[in-house]
């Protein structure tokens, strides 16, 4: 991803600015678009919702696998690092602080936006990591940084996943669960690395739990 546009794309779809309660930041996953986030969110439903999604040019986030060096996944990992950023500021810049904006991915979006916060010294309204976890070799340690302070947190993960070890996975609910998030890993029987209709109804539910807290 060295060669990217100098104008990065982020599309925009579901609840116009001025009626939407939350902004999300939806990262696709390897072999991706955004199409296909897109129509995972028309499953979802939720209205409230203003969608905010980056484009990885090239159909991917990072080139190796999650458990690589991080070195090995350079500079692609940084640069989708900066993408998230550059949604953020997007998403800032419209309206939404952190507090009102979740954190949505799959497969390596998942996995780039749980990199992200884990060593986020703040939290977001919310995160729905579905197969994914953050980068680096087994035994790396995620920075003990930052509060979430009971917001929520849901990961989704087939038992078998072929390119997320189930260690990923429960080290990065650890990593959220210790800065005070209401973390929930939901494990599936099988080796799909699909979205599953469980993992959409759970997306629907924290997307709605977070409308209503800012409401309340």
């Amino acid at each position: 991803m060295t060669d990217r546009p100098s104008q990065p794309a982020i599309e925009r779809w579901g609840a116009p600015l001025n009626l939407a309660t939350t902004a999300v930041l939806a990262m696709h996953g390897r072999g991706q678009s955004v199409a296909d986030m897109r129509r995972f969110t028309q499953r979802v439903a939720e209205p409230r919702a203003a969608y905010f999604a980056p484009v990885a040019p090239e159909g991917f986030w990072f080139p190796g696998a999650l458990t690589d060096p991080i070195e090995l996944n350079q500079p692609d990992l940084d640069d989708a690092l900066e993408m998230v950023e550059l949604a953020l500021t997007q998403i800032t810049r419209s309206g939404f602080a952190p507090a009102r904006t979740v954190m949505l991915g799959f497969c390596q979006g998942a996995s780039v936006l749980a990199h992200h916060l884990v060593a986020a010294r703040f939290s977001y309204a919310g995160a729905v990591l579905l197969a994914g976890g953050y980068l680096g070799p087994r035994g790396t340690m995620a920075p003990a940084e930052g509060r979430w302070d009971d917001r929520p947190v849901f990961l989704g993960l087939a038992e078998d996943d072929p390119t997320v070890p189930m260690h990923r996975a429960e080290e990065t609910a650890d990593a959220l669960w210790m800065r005070g998030a209401d973390v929930e890993l939901r494990v599936y029987p099988g080796d799909e690395h699909t979205i599953n209709e469980d993992e959409t109804i759970a997306t629907r539910q924290l997307l709605a739990r977070v409308r209503g807290d800012l409401a309340a």
